[in-house]
């Protein structure tokens, strides 16, 4: 799959695509990426245990501001990878001229699974969400 821009699309844009986004950023792959979120409140901040789990990853949201779903960024990307699949639905009813490019982190890693939330629980629970996206990301080069 070529891959030149992604968008990682989760919830409320403060844990999960961040953490997608800066971990794939990382990488230096080359592809440009953004997140954003169905239900974001923009500007608000990554989470605080977001923040140090990408670090541990040598990484850094630090700057990053939440920013919510447009047709936009949607036009913007050539691959939309949402965190689960009820985000990859919602965004396919509410955004129909784009379903070709809208499927799951999971899907596009091969795999059949939504990415935990780890929103509300301990730095551990972040860790683990953390891992579960780099193991996709991994799958997806």
């Amino acid at each position: 799959m070529a891959v030149k821009r992604v968008l990682l699309v989760c919830t409320g844009n403060t844990c999960r695509s961040p953490m997608a986004e800066a971990l794939l950023a990382a990488k230096e792959t080359g592809i440009e990426v953004k997140s954003a979120g169905t239900q974001a409140l923009a500007a608000s901040p990554a989470t605080p245990h977001a923040r140090i789990v990408v670090r541990e990853h040598g990484a850094t949201l630090d700057e990053h501001h939440a920013e919510r779903l447009t047709g936009s960024l949607l036009e913007w990307a050539d691959h939309v990878w949402a965190m689960t699949q009820a985000q990859a639905l919602q965004m396919e009813q509410q955004y129909p001229e784009h379903k070709n490019k809208i499927m799951t982190l999971a899907t596009a890693g091969g795999a059949h699974e939504d990415i935990t939330d780890p929103v509300g629980g301990d730095l551990d629970e972040y860790r683990r969400t953390a891992e579960q996206i780099k193991q996709m990301l991994e799958r997806i080069e």
